[in-house]
């Protein structure tokens, strides 16, 4: 997968997509970089105070 299509299903994350509706938006890519992808950017997100997951939509 080229760069321009790992941001491609990173930007598809940020916007909450579950990782079962990505493989089925992406059915040309392996699995396992989709779920590397979604692992990471899930990874690096902002934990609060309390222990949870921030997530914000601009829409």
């Amino acid at each position: 997968m080229n760069k321009k299509d790992q941001m491609t299903v990173e930007s598809f994350v940020s916007t909450g997509m579950d990782l079962e509706t990505l493989y089925t938006c992406f059915p040309d890519f392996s699995q396992e970089e989709i779920a590397e992808i979604y692992n990471n950017y899930k990874d690096n997100q902002p934990v609060g105070a309390d222990g949870h997951a921030m997530s914000i939509n601009c829409s």
